[in-house]
């Protein structure tokens, strides 16, 4: 793409990815991070490129309702009689299949299904108690998230595929690839949770917490108020609508879920991850942690985008994107070898 051609947009992503790279390096090279640096300097260089705006910024932006004219939303009933909705489109391979994170759903992922859709075949669901999809009494664990997942991908006659999971999705996605390594080429875990040590929000929100300290707060009168106000502290200062649109989602997840699905998540993970041996990209808002993330995977690759907080994949989508086409080179690279 030609210089003129980059919208305002596009611009301050190309920006901050090298730039916050280099802060990456530094970091991992002198152990001197600023856990600051990278909102202080998204504010200034989105800022900046959105005061300029290219005549392609000016054309009108692709909204979820002509993302869905393209895709298929299809049901399924799983085995225990859960009816989970899904979202399939395009061709081409390996395909993708996007897992979405704690109270979230399928349309989160609407600008990764938008962009792979001409190259590959994309798949999405809402997980049991999330989105359209059914909230029963019971099955809020990795394991089960992994059964219905098969049932999908089954269904679809899906055998050469790329997990690419958020957040809580992650557990979801690692206990797949270890009960069905044959089906999965890769992963991409973006801002994932894996151990059950892990805490969730953004590092330097007040509303990080240990995974027990969270159940409990979702307990009470007061539950649906905290739930939304940490909530909205996974998101970045520049999240805008789509971090606003990803609040109200949350709050219509049934809080019994809610507190099932975030308890699952203590659960270990670590031993499926090690046994995982295909390409693994990690993906985050935040410095790695970098030891022992490669003490989880045997072959891992970090990314971090700038810009974003815990939502990369709706705050800064054009990064996502990118970092996920060059996993997938990848990938492609290593199945060739002999």
């Amino acid at each position: 793409m030609l210089e003129g051609e980059l919208t305002a947009g596009t611009r301050a992503d190309l920006l901050l990815e090298t730039v916050h790279a280099a802060a990456l390096h530094h970091a991992l090279a002198h152990d001197a991070y600023d856990p600051t640096f990278a909102d202080r300097l998204a504010t200034l260089v989105v800022e900046g490129a959105r005061s300029h705006p290219s005549p392609a910024e000016r054309q009108p932006e692709v909204r979820p309702e002509r993302i869905a004219t393209t895709m298929r939303d299809r049901t399924l009933t799983t085995r225990d009689g859960t009816r989970i909705v899904y979202r399939t489109g395009g061709r081409g391979g390996p395909a993708l299949v996007f897992v979405h994170g704690w109270c979230s759903n399928l349309t989160h992922w609407s600008a990764q299904l938008q962009h792979f859709a001409s190259s590959h075949r994309v798949l999405a669901a809402d997980r049991r108690g999330h989105g359209r999809s059914a909230a029963p009494a019971r099955g809020y664990t990795a394991a089960q998230h992994a059964q219905d997942l098969l049932q999908i991908v089954e269904r679809e006659r899906l055998r050469d595929i790329v997990l690419i999971a958020h957040a809580g999705g992650g557990p979801t996605a690692v206990h797949f690839a270890d009960r069905h390594p044959g089906l999965v080429r890769g992963m991409v875990l973006v801002d994932s949770n894996i151990s059950g040590r892990t805490t969730l929000g953004r590092p330097h929100s007040v509303d990080r917490s240990p995974l027990g300290r969270l159940v409990d707060q979702l307990t009470g009168p007061d539950a649906p108020a905290r739930f939304e106000a940490m909530y909205r502290g996974f998101f970045g200062p520049l999240a805008g609508a789509a971090g606003d649109a990803a609040v109200r989602d949350a709050t219509q997840v049934p809080l019994r879920v809610a507190r099932a699905d975030l308890a699952s998540l203590a659960a270990d993970s670590e031993g499926a991850a090690r046994r995982f041996q295909r390409p693994v990209l990690w993906l985050t808002a935040e410095t790695p942690d970098v030891r022992g993330i490669r003490a989880l995977f045997a072959d891992v690759h970090f990314g971090v985008v700038a810009g974003s907080g815990h939502f990369p994949h709706l705050e800064v989508p054009a990064q996502v994107n990118a970092m996920i086409e060059r996993h997938l080179t990848l990938i492609e690279a290593r199945s060739a070898v002999p």
